[in-house]
């Protein structure tokens, strides 16, 4: 298998994958028009036992999705043998395996045992691939310890990832986890402080707040900024004073100023 996160498709290729890596599978996406058989079946299960998610969608969304993938391809698709169809099936695939919350909290054990504090990013709700991209980038050039993702709401791996978290998507831990708000407090219990970032009259200016302990900042969707329940569940608000006319930035870049931030302090 290549390196970088990809889309593998084709009945045979994602029940392969899902027997050798469940790990590093992100997502299946299944063809609303498909015809159940003994592959397809078998791959709702592998995917149900290995609690990866699966979603049904319009057969166009699959080819818009392997459109996308070929044109960033610098040669023939990998396909292992199956057609370039994708028979209804694709698979979001990272390209190292994705942890879960025990594996990410081992790792920050470890960096508060060695005398330094960890610090971690949550995504709520980032759901472009190019904006999830652009965080990684942004995540493994801070030295952030992990990133965490909620199953569902979030964009996955792919192309779109690949192209601009510029090889950050191999290096930078990644857990996903089935609910944000248990994630979070997880990480209280564990002894770290919760950061959301908002434009909120209870926000400070991010300069102003001390990062001096276990950090775990998060990252609300561009839209819709932090989900109500991931706001009440933060223990501070930060925020990006604007002084010009624009009254944000995109959150790949909001979160490069919180994070170096972080890091800094």
């Amino acid at each position: 298998m290549g390196s970088g996160a990809r889309y593998v498709y084709g009945k045979n290729s994602v029940k392969a994958l899902l027997d050798v890596h469940p790990d590093r599978v992100f997502k299946v996406f299944l063809s609303d028009s498909l015809k159940p058989d003994k592959r397809v079946q078998s791959i709702q299960e592998s995917a149900r036992n290995h609690r990866i998610p699966v979603q049904t969608v319009p057969r166009q969304k699959l080819d818009q999705m392997i459109r996308s993938y070929e044109d960033q391809l610098d040669g023939p698709p990998e396909t292992d043998g199956e057609q370039a169809n994708h028979q209804g099936v694709i698979a979001s695939v990272a390209p190292k395996a994705l942890l879960d919350m025990q594996a990410i909290l081992k790792i920050c054990k470890a960096k508060t045992e060695a005398g330094d504090f960890p610090r971690l990013l949550l995504l709520d709700g980032i759901t472009d691939p190019r904006n999830f991209g652009a965080i990684l980038r942004v995540a493994d050039a801070a030295g952030i310890d992990g990133v965490v993702v909620p199953k569902h709401h979030s964009a996955g791996f792919g192309p779109g990832v690949s192209k601009t978290a510029s090889g950050a998507e191999e290096t930078v831990n990644v857990a996903v986890v089935s609910n944000l708000n248990q994630a979070i407090q997880q990480l209280k219990d564990a002894g770290f402080w919760i950061a959301g970032a908002a434009h909120d009259p209870a926000a400070v200016d991010y300069y102003k707040q001390d990062y001096k302990m276990p950090m775990a900042l998060i990252m609300g969707s561009e839209d819709k900024g932090l989900a109500s329940l991931v706001r009440k569940n933060c223990d501070f608000l930060v925020k990006i004073p604007m002084y010009g006319t624009v009254d944000s930035l995109n959150v790949a870049a909001a979160t490069a100023v919180l994070l170096f931030e972080m890091v800094k302090r």
